[in-house]
This record gives structure tokens, sequence and C-alpha cells, in this order.
């Protein structure tokens, strides 16, 4: 039996077993690498009967399996590494640097890759395996000569080389070091398109905007007839705030595609963003005079119509879009919404009434319904048509779900707190893993001022499911606002502004936790991202509480002033104002 068969043999009950994942198996490697644990439900050998073993080889895989199940990962890769030294099985040494890198030893890795290089000398998991070990000791150079290695010996697959890469820089390096070596590669090939959308990608993830423009701006170049570059260009625009740069990225795309529908509806929308209504007005019509049968454009060209207060021409990009096959119910959609928006709740009513149950539409125009009555002061009109929705023997389950969870939270708004906690429990029970429920249900409980049973509930949900978004900021902000377990907070809000970088409610919970930190500049940063994205009344007294207290008083009473005209209801302005303000406070604010 050969030592490669003998390793296989091993690997089956071997490295892993049992175990939980290690912190480098859970490092975003190249495919190219292979760092899974393989599974396996018996063990290797215990350490007696290892000692019944000459030490050689077979010792030493063996060994190195026992510690590998045993999470030694540094005894594993030294076993393995004594076998690997002197053989000259691919396979050996492919497993040896699989143990080197669950040990972290990368030094190691780069020595076994060395050897397998030399053994194989087109061997792409080689290369691979150099690259890694090479950032890791921060040896750039050599890194340099293992990715070239790697693009000679896997020609073909140059895109996926360098999102690999991407991949590992982004996930796995450490950052100083992930950014040094995105720069690098943008230097180093400036003539590669692939290599620029990933340095494009990476400089934006990172925050280096002006590497991420000048990448986007040389994949445009490079290849101008991918939509790819373009459609990072206008990413990095937005993400800057650049309604201009956004302009003239859309413009450029809008010329290179004119058939592509998204360029030209995404142009209007910039140009209406920029307050340049004429030439959005001009766009629209012009694309409507092209006949288009592109529904999801004329679904934009009707509602920027709307905004626009044409609804002559929204009407003509409706009738148009209710002729296309399949689109009727989403006409209805959005005239119950723009009526909902004019405030006309009749003409709402006539309109989402014709969504059909069998639509994919169905159950948000249910919801949009409830929510109308809601703001009506119709609660019970509000749950009682979103019951009967339920009944419906034509939904699917997604629409339940969406139902059911309307139908929690108008009863929470309408203070039926108990019952919308019935409702989320129900749901929770029938399907456990509908995140959206539990965040439902904590909200509630915060309703309720069960603070403590409701964080019980957010991290219940973020164990279930660590990349949902709201309940990351929602306890990161819980934290922050109860002025406790700050780092806690910091690490919650930074995972989710990594999942969802623009979302307004997650920078204001930034701002927040820097205010509660003692960083006030930091703080006021977010807290106006947050309020030019989004403005509303909560955000308006986060900001103006941090313009206070920095001193910035006239500053403050006007943005004060500006969200009581948002919503002068809202409890967390009014609390605030009462704290520092009292003369803004409305005669019916009054406790």
């Amino acid at each position: 039996m050969s030592l490669a068969t003998i390793a296989t043999l091993a690997m089956v009950v071997g490295l892993g077993s049992g175990c939980s994942i290690s912190p480098a198996a859970e490092r975003s490697v190249p495919t190219g690498v292979d760092v899974s644990q393989p599974t396996g439900t018996s063990p290797t050998a215990t350490s007696r009967e290892l000692e019944a073993f000459d030490q050689g080889p077979i010792f030493h895989i063996l060994a190195g399996e026992f510690y590998g199940r045993e999470k030694n990962y540094d005894q594993a890769a030294m076993h393995y590494a004594e076998v690997a030294k002197n053989s000259n099985d691919a396979a050996v040494l492919e497993r040896a640097i699989q143990a080197a890198i669950f040990a972290d030893r990368f030094d190691l890795a780069q020595e076994l890759g060395e050897r397998l290089r030399g053994l194989a000398p087109g061997n792409a998991r080689a290369a691979a395996v150099m690259m890694i070990s090479s950032l890791e000791l921060g040896e750039t150079e050599q890194a340099d000569r293992a990715l070239n290695q790697w693009l000679e010996s896997d020609s073909g697959n140059v895109e996926k080389i360098f999102n690999e890469t991407g991949q590992y820089l982004q996930k796995s390096l450490e950052r100083e070091r992930a950014v040094a070596y995105t720069h690098h590669l943008a230097e180093r090939f400036p003539q590669q398109y692939e290599a620029q959308v990933v340095v494009a990608k990476l400089a934006l993830s990172f925050g280096e905007m002006t590497l991420a423009r000048e990448a986007a701006s040389r994949a445009m170049s490079l290849r101008p007839d991918e939509t790819m570059a373009y459609d990072l260009a206008m990413v990095i625009a937005n993400r800057d705030g650049d309604v201009q740069q956004a302009i003239r990225v859309l413009e450029k795309a809008h010329n290179r595609f004119p058939d592509q529908g998204r360029y030209a509806s995404g142009l209007i929308e910039a140009r209406l963003a920029a307050g340049e209504n004429e030439s959005a007005l001009a766009l629209l019509e012009r694309t409507l005079q092209i006949r288009p049968n592109d529904p999801e454009l004329l679904r934009n060209v009707s509602l920027f119509a709307f905004r626009l207060d044409r609804p002559d021409l929204a009407e003509q990009a409706l009738a148009r879009l209710e002729r296309l096959p399949g689109q009727s119910d989403v006409v209805h959609l959005i005239r119950g919404r723009v009526a909902l928006q004019e405030a006309d709740l009749a003409a709402a009513e006539s309109a989402l009434s014709r969504v059909s149950a069998r639509s994919e539409h169905y159950a948000n125009a249910q919801v949009l319904l409830a929510g109308a009555r809601v703001d009506q002061g119709e609660p019970d009109a509000a749950r009682r048509g979103l019951e009967t929705a339920l009944l419906s023997e034509e939904i699917d389950e997604a629409d339940q779900q969406q139902l059911m969870l309307a139908l929690a939270s108008t009863l929470a708004q309408s203070g039926r707190f108990e019952e919308s906690l019935d409702i989320a429990d129900q749901a929770i029970d029938a399907w456990p893993d509908a995140s959206d429920f539990r965040l439902q249900k904590a909200m509630t409980l915060f309703a309720l001022d069960e603070s403590g049973s409701a964080i019980s509930v957010l991290r219940e949900l973020i164990e279930r499911d660590p990349e949902h978004a709201p309940a990351l900021n929602a306890l990161g902000y819980t934290l922050a606002d109860e002025d406790r377990s700050l780092d806690e907070a910091e690490d919650l809000i930074g995972r989710a502004l990594h999942i969802d970088p623009d979302n307004p409610a997650y920078l204001d919970s930034l701002g927040w936790l820097k205010y509660r930190q003692g960083d006030v500049q930091a703080a006021l940063k977010a807290l106006r991202s947050a309020y030019r994205s989004a403005p509303n009344a909560e955000i308006g007294a986060h900001l103006g509480e941090v313009l206070w207290v920095d001193g910035q008083r006239d500053a403050a009473l006007g943005v004060w002033q500006e969200s009581l005209k948002l919503d002068a209801d809202d409890t967390t302005l009014l609390d605030t104002l009462r704290q520092y303000a009292p003369e803004l406070v409305p005669a019916d604010g009054q406790p």
C-alpha cells in the first residue's frame, strides 16, 4: 500500500473528525488550496496504539491525523511534514500543506509548496499555496512570483484566479497587508481588466475610494464593452455621494448600451437626485418614444413620471406595461402606491384590491393596504384585511410569512403587544429559520420595556443567523443606547455595516455609538451621512444632540425644527427636546 493511499485512508477518518473548525480553517482561501476538514465517525488511533508503530512514514501519517482530531494542529503539521519532506508523492505533500495551513504555519506551507512545485512545476495548487503563504509572511516579491506562476499554470482561468485572490485579501489577510497588496496589484497589472475589476471591488470594501475610482476607470477603458466596470463605477460614485460622477458614468453606459433599460432608468433617477428635472424629463420622454418593451424600465419610468408630476406620461408607460403579458398586477400595485403617496386611500383601495391572490405582488398589495389603514387610524380594518388575506388558498408559503409578519407588526403598532407576540411565536414555531419573526418579537418586547428579554431574542437570532444585519444593528444600537458593552456594540454595528455599508439606520447606530464613546467628530460624520441619506426624526434627534453637545447649538436647533416637520410625534425626538430645548416641544407633545 502506497503512502498516498494510507494518507487518503487516514483523511477519511482523520483530521478534524468530530472537531469544531479551527480559526485557520475559517479562512477564505483560493480554491486551489484545500483546507477543508474531512469528516468521519471513527477515531484514527489512540496515543497508546501509535506507540506500537515504528516511527516511520506510516507512524507520522497516523500521528498527524490523531493530533488533528485532538485539535493539536501544530503537532499534526509537524508529523505530516516529516513524511512530506522526504516524499515525492504529490498527495502526501498536499495533505501536509493542508495541515500546515490549519496550524497557521505558513513558513512550513511555503516550504512544502516549494517542494510540490519542484515535483510538478505546473501545479496550480502549489502556486496558490506559495502566494498565500508569502502574503501571510509579508513577502511581497515572493507572492508576486507565485501569482505569476499561478496565472501561467492555469492561464484559462485568469478571472477566477484574480477573484479568488480578491476573496482571500478581503476575508482572510490582515487588513493593513490586504490594503497594501491591493494597491500593489493595481500598479502591477495596469492593463489587466480582471485585475482592475478586483482591485476596484477590494478598494471599495476597504474604503479606499480614490483607488476604487481609478481602478474602475481603468477597467472601463480596457474593455469599454463590458458592463461590469460601469456598474462598479456607479456603485463607487453612489458610495461617495457624488451624484455628478454617477451621472457621468451612467451617460457613458447609456450611450454604449442604449438597449440596456437599467442604464436609462438609472440616468433618469440620478438626474432627478441632482435636481436636473428638465433633463430627466427629456430623457424620460425620449425613452417612451422608442416604445420600450422592458417591463422593469416601464415600471421605473412610470414612477419617475409621477415624481415629475406628469401623470400623462406615467399613464402612457403603465398602459404599455399593462399590455405586456403578466404585468397587469404590477400596474395595479403601482397605481395603488401612487394613490397612497397622494393620500387617496379610496383610490389605493380600488387599485390594490385588484391585485390577484395568484400574483407574486398580492402580499405586497395587502401589506401596503394595511399600512395605509393604520396611518388613517384604522388598525382594526388593517388587521381584518390581513387576516382575510391569510385565509386565501391561493397564496404560497412566502406570502403567508409576509402577511403574518405584517399582522404581527400591525398589532404591535396598534398597542396590542401580547397578540403581536402570539403571532410571532406561532410563526417561529411554524418556520424556525424565518429570522424576521424573531426580530419582530424583539422589537415588540422593546416596546413593552422588556429590554432583557428582547436582547436575549436578538442574541438567539444572531446565533442562528450571524449575517442578519438588522438584528446585528438592533442589538448593537441597544447596547450603545444603554451605554454598556460598547466594544461589543462596535463589533455588532461594524458587522451590519460590512453587510450593508450605506444603510442610514446602521450609520445612525454607528454615530450614536461614537457619541457614547466620546468621539464627537466621528459621531457627527456618521450621523450627518445618515440624515443626508434618510432624513427622519429619530436620526435628526441624535444629530441635533451631538451638535448641541459640541457647542453648535444653532445648527442643533435647525435640525430639530426640521425633524419636527418630518414627524412631530417621534418619541425619541420629543424626549431629546424635553432635555435640551423644551421650548420646541409642541403643546400636545408634553407628558
